[in-house]
């Protein structure tokens, strides 16, 4: 009698998992160089079913009585390119992360590009930290600088600066997925110097989120939500009587 109550509230909150990956996609729309997500699912276990006709009894396929939200993916295809003029914009065009030193010991990896200047003159993603280039934090001193198509940064005299870290994980699956499209090495990997990319100056990589389809699917998921609550209630209120007609005989 049970059982029936397990497979619809894994569908529940397997659907209200996607709701919140959907949602936060929706959400970071416009956050420069953020990835969207995807809800992998998966099945508990598969049980025969079973036909039965008079004395005959015949498999007519598989079932899984629950479904499991597994996993949750990120797409790491590009986003669009948005012109914007200004010379703090930076665009990856091609394979590869900015370099990020925060607090802590651990660079942080982003494609978002939106940088600006601080206090002392360095190159920083504002709200994390500075910039790092191959000599460390790249210090431009003022906003007269230019970016070359392989990362060199030049000053107002056309004097070379540093050059942009751009490094690459071994595999996409060594990158920790912090908020604001910012990423971090898993304990052990290591990243390498990145190539075959072109960075552009006063462009913006935006997010890779498709908003039509992520609405899409945030209608979808909702309705799948809904329908399995509209079966809760209606298997609690199937169960409610057939324990009032059991305690009356």
């Amino acid at each position: 009698m049970l059982s029936g109550f397990y497979t619809i509230a894994s569908g529940l909150l397997s659907q209200q998992r996607n709701l919140d990956v959907i949602g936060n996609n929706l959400v970071n729309f416009e956050t420069p160089g953020f990835r969207a997500e995807r809800m992998v699912f998966t099945t508990f276990e598969h049980e025969l079913m079973i036909r039965k006709e008079a004395y005959n009894r015949a498999y007519i396929g598989v079932a899984s009585p629950i479904t499991l939200a597994a996993d949750v993916v990120t797409l790491h295809n590009s986003g669009i390119y948005d012109d914007t003029g200004f010379a703090f914009d930076l665009a990856i065009d091609g394979p590869g992360y900015f370099v990020v030193q925060g607090n802590g010991p651990q660079p942080f990896l982003t494609r978002g590009g939106q940088f600006n200047m601080d206090a002392e003159g360095y190159l920083i993603l504002p709200g994390v930290g500075r910039v790092m280039g191959d000599r460390g934090p790249i210090q431009i001193r003022n906003a007269q600088f230019t970016v070359t198509s392989n990362g060199t940064v030049n000053n107002e005299n056309g004097r070379r600066i540093d050059t942009l870290q751009i490094v690459s994980p071994p595999l996409v699956d060594e990158l920790e997925r912090l908020n604001n499209g910012l990423y971090r090495l898993k304990a052990g990997a290591e990243s390498s110097p990145s190539d075959g990319y072109r960075l552009v100056q006063g462009v913006v990589e935006r997010s890779n989120v498709d908003y039509n389809r992520e609405m899409t699917l945030f209608i979808e998921a909702q309705r799948a939500f809904q329908t399995a609550s509209s079966a809760m209630q209606i298997y609690d209120q199937m169960n409610r009587k057939a324990i009032s007609q059991i305690a009356s005989i």
